[in-house]
Formats: structure tokens, sequence, C-alpha cells
């Protein structure tokens, strides 16, 4: 359904919130609308309590069209009943809400993903409307990610054109996160060491409640964005590792 497929290659908004997905899934989508976006009433549904690594697992998920304040409810778990995993919003088109792969034993990342336009292209086929629209688009994103990091907790996130953002075991398994991480200032100091070792190159922005590194110059307002990429393998590895200790610790 076109409703819940933006026309690829996707731009994917993700954060992962160790306290869980349902309710960063609801905020999510309050951001999705605040952003611009249009609530189109589509709504894919999953029975409370199955587990699943990713959406195809679960055989009994329906896509149903619901009214105004049905959709409201059901996308902030309203229902005693399913639970949601992707919603519909239109902006200039498609825009969804969605959890991302996991796996069965953790949260699951939860994004807002929308067509990556001119970002999805070489930027030696830019002409001068694409490069433009990609500024664009890249700021928008930028200022979308900026808002679930402060309003859910998030421990980590990213900005990516066609991947996916690693769930901790994901990352200990050598799954690296995209040029254009997020972290926590709650994350230890060796993880952010890490990082900035990766993107030594890179001017960091500093958010209310962790730090931003635009490793791409799109997101990066002309400043160098240079990306070691051994190095942020590793960082990746280490910010897994911390996730890891973490969990043991609680």
């Amino acid at each position: 359904m076109t409703e819940l497929y933006p026309e690829p290659p996707h731009l994917t908004i993700a954060v992962w919130v160790a306290s869980g997905d349902e309710v960063a899934f609801g905020q999510a989508c309050d951001i999705a609308v605040e952003f611009g976006c249009t609530p189109s009433g589509v709504v894919e549904l999953a029975p409370r309590g199955r587990p699943f690594a990713m959406l195809q697992d679960l055989a009994d998920r329906s896509t149903v069209e619901l009214t105004g304040a049905e959709f409201e409810s059901a996308v902030h778990g309203g229902d005693p009943v399913s639970r949601p995993l992707k919603a519909g919003y239109h902006a200039k088109g498609t825009v969804i809400v969605e959890h991302l792969h996991g796996t069965e034993a953790e949260a699951h990342p939860v994004a807002v993903s929308v067509s990556a336009g001119a970002l999805g292209l070489p930027e030696e086929l830019w002409k001068s409307k694409d490069r433009k629209a990609a500024y664009k688009l890249a700021a928008w994103a930028t200022d979308v990610l900026r808002e679930p990091t402060a309003r859910t907790g998030a421990v980590y996130g990213s900005i990516a054109v066609e991947e996916t953002l690693p769930t901790p075991s994901a990352l200990r398994a050598g799954h690296a996160i995209s040029s254009l991480p997020f972290l926590s200032a709650s994350l230890p100091s060796t993880v952010v060491h890490k990082f900035q070792t990766a993107f030594n190159q890179t001017k960091p922005v500093n958010w209310t409640h962790g730090t931003f590194f635009p490793g791409w110059h799109p997101f990066a307002n002309g400043a160098p964005s240079e990306i070691n990429r051994g190095a942020l393998a590793t960082a990746s590895t280490t910010l897994g590792n911390a996730l890891q200790r973490r969990t043991h610790e609680l």
C-alpha cells in the first residue's frame, strides 16, 4: 500500500530507546505532525504480545484505514488488543513512522522515513535544483532527529539513506552506524571519544541531550565532513558493548 511505502530510495531518521519502543512510536507520530505531515489514517497493526525481529515475522499483521480519532488512539497505543507497527502520513509524498528491524529480545529502533529524493542520487548527478532540494531535506531531517532525541530519552540515533539503525546486538556484531549519528550525553565518555576519532574532520553539533555528528556535507552546513570508516566501525562496536554493560548493571 503506497500510504505505507515512500518512494525509494528511503531516508530514515531513527532513534533507539532503551526503555522500549511503543511510547517512542507515538512520540515520533506527534513529531511527524509537528513537522508538517498530515495523517493518512492508514496504520499497520499486529496483536499485542508477539515478539518479532522483522515485521514480516508477524504473519497476522493487518493494514487498516481509521478515522482521525481512531488513528490517533492506535498510534499512541490506545488499542488494548493491537499495537502499531507503521503509521502513514503525507507531506509532498508518503511519510511513515515505523519500527525498524531488531531482535525479539531488544527494543526496536523507531523511525520517520521519507523518500530520499536528491539525497538518494550520486552528488555528481545533482543539478542546481537537486542540490537545493537535497540541502533543504537534510535540514528538515536534522530538525526531525533532534526532536525525538530530546523527548524519548534516546540513547543513540541516526539519519541514513537505505540503511537501518542497528540495535545494540547488531552494533556488537560489527554493523556500523551511519555517517550521521546522534549520541546521548548519558553515554560513557569512552564511547564519545571513539566517535570523535571517527569524525575528527567533522564539526560535531551539540544538542540539549547529546551530540550529532554530521558526516555528510549536506548536513554539515558547508563544514568539513570526512569520516574514518574503520574508526566508525570500532566506535559502533564500542557503543554496542557499552550498552550491553549498562543492561547488565540495571
